[in-house]
């Protein structure tokens, strides 16, 4: 089953290019905390990350579901994007079945926040029920490797 489940959801920084006008975050390293809610006794990750200018043209395609599963086809259900966040769903069927959803809000643009839901069942039963929220900030320049 272990297989079944790898979604390569990336959740540090989605599939519509903003407008010009719209507020779009700054390309840089980032800071970003993960908090597993539906295990309390369970640190929160933190992590940094380099958002280049490509990334955030793009927030669609930088924030949207992609996945990488096995047995299962997955389509994405729900989209919505404008300056103030993102939306959407991803559904997947088969062996497993796993429905994945994400509201991204953009607060300024070297803020954003996320809250992602995944829940998977198998023959009508919860294998996977769990919400992760996730904070960032914008802490400077990118680093060279």
């Amino acid at each position: 089953m272990s297989s079944v489940l790898r979604f390569s959801l990336v959740l540090f920084p989605l599939i519509a290019a903003y407008p010009a006008s719209a507020q779009s975050l700054e390309a840089g390293r980032w800071r970003v905390m993960t908090t597993t809610l539906s295990e309390a006794h369970k640190p929160p990750m933190v992590a940094t990350r380099c958002l280049t200018a490509e990334d955030v043209a793009d927030l669609g395609k930088t924030f949207g579901p992609q996945s990488t599963t096995e047995n299962l086809e997955c389509r994405r259900t729900e989209f919505s994007q404008n300056s103030e966040g993102m939306t959407w769903r991803l559904q997947c069927r088969g062996q497993i079945d796993v429905d994945v959803s994400a509201e991204f809000i953009f607060s300024s643009p070297v803020r954003y926040s996320a809250l992602v839901k995944t829940r998977a069942t198998m023959l009508d039963r919860i294998v996977q029920d769990n919400m992760v929220s996730i904070s960032a900030e914008r802490i400077g320049e990118c680093r060279p490797d």
